[in-house]
Protein backbone atom coordinates (compact mmCIF):
# COMPACT_ATOMS: atom_id res chain seq x y z
CA UNK A 1 0.00 0.00 0.00
CA UNK A 2 1.32 3.71 -0.39
CA UNK A 3 1.17 6.09 1.75
CA UNK A 4 -0.97 8.67 -0.33
CA UNK A 5 -4.32 8.73 0.87
CA UNK A 6 -6.00 5.11 -1.17
CA UNK A 7 -9.44 4.54 -2.89
CA UNK A 8 -9.68 1.99 0.62
CA UNK A 9 -9.05 4.69 2.60
CA UNK A 10 -11.16 7.45 1.27
CA UNK A 11 -14.05 4.50 1.74
CA UNK A 12 -12.73 3.41 4.97
CA UNK A 13 -13.05 7.34 5.90
CA UNK A 14 -16.38 7.63 4.88
CA UNK A 15 -17.63 4.59 7.01
CA UNK A 16 -15.65 5.60 10.27
CA UNK A 17 -17.48 9.14 10.07
CA UNK A 18 -20.93 7.83 9.84
CA UNK A 19 -20.06 5.22 12.39
CA UNK A 20 -18.22 7.58 14.93
CA UNK A 21 -18.96 10.67 13.98
CA UNK A 22 -17.29 13.37 16.18
CA UNK A 23 -14.53 12.64 18.08
CA UNK A 24 -14.97 14.64 20.82
CA UNK A 25 -17.45 12.37 22.24
CA UNK A 26 -14.58 9.45 21.63
CA UNK A 27 -13.91 7.59 25.07
CA UNK A 28 -10.01 7.57 24.93
CA UNK A 29 -7.70 5.69 27.04
CA UNK A 30 -5.75 8.18 28.63
CA UNK A 31 -4.46 4.79 30.36
CA UNK A 32 -2.01 5.04 33.80
CA UNK A 33 1.83 4.43 32.65
CA UNK A 34 2.60 4.39 36.10
CA UNK A 35 -0.32 2.29 37.60
CA UNK A 36 -0.09 -1.39 36.93
CA UNK A 37 -2.83 -2.15 39.33
CA UNK A 38 -5.21 0.17 37.40
CA UNK A 39 -4.18 -1.13 34.29
CA UNK A 40 -5.58 -4.40 35.49
CA UNK A 41 -8.50 -3.25 36.93
CA UNK A 42 -9.81 -1.52 33.91
CA UNK A 43 -9.28 -3.60 31.80
CA UNK A 44 -10.68 -6.67 33.26
CA UNK A 45 -13.85 -4.62 34.77
CA UNK A 46 -13.93 -3.22 31.50
CA UNK A 47 -15.83 -6.03 29.74
CA UNK A 48 -19.69 -6.04 29.38
CA UNK A 49 -19.85 -3.18 31.59
CA UNK A 50 -20.74 0.61 30.47
CA UNK A 51 -18.02 2.40 31.31
CA UNK A 52 -19.52 4.37 34.22
CA UNK A 53 -18.96 1.26 36.51
CA UNK A 54 -15.60 1.22 35.65
CA UNK A 55 -14.75 4.60 36.38
CA UNK A 56 -16.58 3.82 40.01
CA UNK A 57 -14.60 0.78 40.47
CA UNK A 58 -11.34 2.76 39.52
CA UNK A 59 -12.47 5.29 41.46
CA UNK A 60 -13.59 3.84 44.76
CA UNK A 61 -9.90 1.71 45.01
CA UNK A 62 -8.11 5.25 44.35
CA UNK A 63 -9.95 6.62 47.63
CA UNK A 64 -9.30 2.90 49.65
CA UNK A 65 -5.65 3.27 48.36
CA UNK A 66 -5.56 7.06 49.66
CA UNK A 67 -7.28 6.38 52.95
CA UNK A 68 -4.33 4.24 53.68
CA UNK A 69 -2.00 6.86 52.50
CA UNK A 70 -0.87 5.22 49.44
CA UNK A 71 -0.55 6.27 45.92
CA UNK A 72 -2.99 4.20 43.58
CA UNK A 73 -1.37 6.51 40.37
CA UNK A 74 1.84 4.25 41.16
CA UNK A 75 0.78 0.72 42.54
CA UNK A 76 1.66 -1.84 40.98
CA UNK A 77 0.68 -5.78 41.87
CA UNK A 78 2.12 -6.03 44.71
CA UNK A 79 -0.29 -2.73 46.19
CA UNK A 80 -3.24 -4.85 44.62
CA UNK A 81 -2.64 -7.91 45.98
CA UNK A 82 -2.04 -6.44 49.92
CA UNK A 83 -5.44 -4.19 49.20
CA UNK A 84 -7.26 -7.78 48.18
CA UNK A 85 -5.47 -9.29 51.58
CA UNK A 86 -6.33 -6.28 54.07
CA UNK A 87 -9.72 -6.99 52.60
CA UNK A 88 -10.29 -10.68 53.22
CA UNK A 89 -10.22 -11.61 49.57
CA UNK A 90 -11.98 -11.19 46.69
CA UNK A 91 -15.38 -10.69 47.84
CA UNK A 92 -14.32 -8.71 50.76
CA UNK A 93 -12.72 -6.33 47.61
CA UNK A 94 -15.89 -6.47 45.34
CA UNK A 95 -17.96 -5.01 48.16
CA UNK A 96 -15.03 -2.31 49.17
CA UNK A 97 -15.20 -1.53 45.50
CA UNK A 98 -19.17 -2.06 45.56
CA UNK A 99 -18.98 -3.83 42.26
CA UNK A 100 -19.99 -7.51 42.38
CA UNK A 101 -20.19 -8.90 38.82
CA UNK A 102 -19.33 -11.93 37.20
CA UNK A 103 -16.77 -12.99 34.98
CA UNK A 104 -19.13 -14.03 32.35
CA UNK A 105 -22.77 -14.74 32.31
CA UNK A 106 -22.71 -18.43 32.98
CA UNK A 107 -23.24 -20.52 35.77
CA UNK A 108 -20.41 -20.75 38.41
CA UNK A 109 -18.63 -17.30 37.15
CA UNK A 110 -15.83 -16.15 39.16
CA UNK A 111 -15.95 -11.94 40.30
CA UNK A 112 -14.43 -9.81 38.34
CA UNK A 113 -12.87 -9.08 41.68
CA UNK A 114 -11.32 -12.77 41.68
CA UNK A 115 -10.01 -12.45 37.95
CA UNK A 116 -8.19 -9.28 39.55
CA UNK A 117 -6.84 -10.54 42.08
CA UNK A 118 -5.50 -13.89 39.74
CA UNK A 119 -4.28 -11.55 37.42
CA UNK A 120 -1.94 -9.91 39.74
CA UNK A 121 -1.55 -12.46 41.05
CA UNK A 122 -0.15 -14.41 38.00
CA UNK A 123 1.94 -11.46 36.92
CA UNK A 124 3.77 -11.22 40.61
CA UNK A 125 4.42 -15.19 39.90
CA UNK A 126 6.17 -15.33 36.13
CA UNK A 127 9.34 -16.99 36.82
CA UNK A 128 12.74 -15.26 35.59
CA UNK A 129 11.28 -11.83 35.64
CA UNK A 130 7.89 -10.97 37.60
CA UNK A 131 5.81 -8.16 36.29
CA UNK A 132 5.53 -6.03 39.07
CA UNK A 133 5.10 -2.68 37.40
CA UNK A 134 3.85 -0.79 34.32
CA UNK A 135 6.99 0.09 33.67
CA UNK A 136 8.13 -4.02 33.76
CA UNK A 137 5.47 -4.30 31.25
CA UNK A 138 7.30 -1.50 28.92
CA UNK A 139 10.35 -3.32 29.60
CA UNK A 140 9.00 -6.90 28.73
CA UNK A 141 8.02 -5.48 25.38
CA UNK A 142 11.75 -4.37 24.48
CA UNK A 143 12.71 -7.91 25.24
CA UNK A 144 9.68 -9.21 23.67
CA UNK A 145 7.38 -7.26 21.14
CA UNK A 146 4.77 -10.00 21.17
CA UNK A 147 5.20 -10.08 24.69
CA UNK A 148 4.58 -13.97 24.74
CA UNK A 149 5.07 -14.35 28.06
CA UNK A 150 2.95 -12.47 29.80
CA UNK A 151 0.67 -12.93 27.15
CA UNK A 152 0.32 -16.53 27.34
CA UNK A 153 -0.31 -16.34 31.05
CA UNK A 154 -3.21 -13.41 30.86
CA UNK A 155 -5.04 -15.57 28.00
CA UNK A 156 -5.34 -18.70 30.74
CA UNK A 157 -6.61 -16.23 33.21
CA UNK A 158 -10.73 -17.26 33.41
CA UNK A 159 -12.76 -15.81 30.98
CA UNK A 160 -9.65 -13.87 29.27
CA UNK A 161 -8.78 -16.03 26.53
CA UNK A 162 -10.13 -14.18 23.67
CA UNK A 163 -6.99 -11.48 24.04
CA UNK A 164 -9.56 -8.33 24.30
CA UNK A 165 -8.05 -7.38 27.79
CA UNK A 166 -4.69 -8.06 27.21
CA UNK A 167 -4.90 -5.71 24.20
CA UNK A 168 -6.77 -3.07 26.36
CA UNK A 169 -4.25 -3.90 29.29
CA UNK A 170 -1.35 -2.67 26.66
CA UNK A 171 -2.69 0.71 25.79
CA UNK A 172 -3.87 1.35 29.37
CA UNK A 173 -0.18 1.13 30.29
CA UNK A 174 1.59 2.98 27.63
CA UNK A 175 2.23 0.41 24.78
CA UNK A 176 -0.26 2.76 22.43
CA UNK A 177 1.53 2.95 18.66
CA UNK A 178 -1.10 1.61 16.11
CA UNK A 179 -0.17 -2.05 16.55
CA UNK A 180 -4.47 -3.57 14.69
CA UNK A 181 -5.34 -6.94 16.35
CA UNK A 182 -7.18 -9.69 14.30
CA UNK A 183 -10.54 -7.66 14.83
CA UNK A 184 -9.78 -4.22 13.63
CA UNK A 185 -8.15 -6.25 10.44
CA UNK A 186 -11.70 -7.66 9.99
CA UNK A 187 -12.93 -3.88 10.20
CA UNK A 188 -10.97 -2.53 7.76
CA UNK A 189 -11.38 -5.84 5.45
CA UNK A 190 -15.26 -5.13 5.84
CA UNK A 191 -15.52 -1.42 5.65
CA UNK A 192 -12.22 -0.76 3.15
CA UNK A 193 -13.65 -3.20 0.41
CA UNK A 194 -10.51 -5.24 0.88
CA UNK A 195 -12.76 -8.56 1.99
CA UNK A 196 -10.42 -10.71 -1.30
CA UNK A 197 -7.29 -9.09 0.33
CA UNK A 198 -4.68 -10.51 2.95
CA UNK A 199 -4.40 -6.91 5.02
CA UNK A 200 -1.24 -7.57 7.22
CA UNK A 201 -0.57 -5.86 10.38
CA UNK A 202 1.33 -3.16 8.89
CA UNK A 203 -1.04 -2.48 6.21
CA UNK A 204 -4.28 -1.84 8.62
CA UNK A 205 -1.58 0.43 10.25
CA UNK A 206 -0.91 2.44 7.64
CA UNK A 207 -4.49 2.49 6.15
CA UNK A 208 -5.51 3.63 9.74
CA UNK A 209 -2.69 6.23 9.48
CA UNK A 210 -4.12 7.32 6.10
CA UNK A 211 -8.01 7.44 7.14
CA UNK A 212 -6.47 9.41 10.60
CA UNK A 213 -5.11 12.55 8.36
CA UNK A 214 -8.56 12.90 6.60
CA UNK A 215 -11.01 12.30 9.42
CA UNK A 216 -9.05 14.02 10.80
CA UNK A 217 -7.86 12.61 14.17
CA UNK A 218 -4.70 11.04 15.86
CA UNK A 219 -4.29 7.45 14.45
CA UNK A 220 -3.73 6.09 17.83
CA UNK A 221 -7.08 7.83 19.08
CA UNK A 222 -8.82 6.21 16.15
CA UNK A 223 -7.32 2.66 16.08
CA UNK A 224 -8.34 2.74 19.78
CA UNK A 225 -12.53 4.03 19.18
CA UNK A 226 -12.28 1.60 16.09
CA UNK A 227 -11.00 -1.53 18.69
CA UNK A 228 -13.38 -0.34 21.38
CA UNK A 229 -16.56 -0.75 19.03
CA UNK A 230 -15.34 -4.55 17.45
CA UNK A 231 -15.06 -6.04 20.78
CA UNK A 232 -18.01 -4.58 22.22
CA UNK A 233 -17.17 -1.68 24.32
CA UNK A 234 -18.71 1.78 24.90
CA UNK A 235 -17.32 4.04 22.15
CA UNK A 236 -19.33 7.36 23.09
CA UNK A 237 -17.84 9.30 26.90
CA UNK A 238 -22.00 9.35 26.99
CA UNK A 239 -24.94 6.93 26.79
CA UNK A 240 -27.21 9.04 24.72
CA UNK A 241 -24.53 9.60 21.66
CA UNK A 242 -26.03 8.18 18.86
Amino acid sequence: MTTEPSEAAVRLTEVCRSIFDDESQWIEADGYPDSLALGIIDSIFSTGSHYTSVVNVITAYRAMRRAEAGDPNSDGVRELLASFDALGGSAGWAEAVNNRKPAHTGDGALLKAEVVYRAALTLASLEDRPIETAADVREEFQRDPELKRIKKAWLRLPSQSSGVTFNYLLILVGLQSVKPDRMVIRFIQEHAGLEDRTVTPKDAASLISQVAGLYPTAARKLDHVIWRYVSGREVYRTADVN
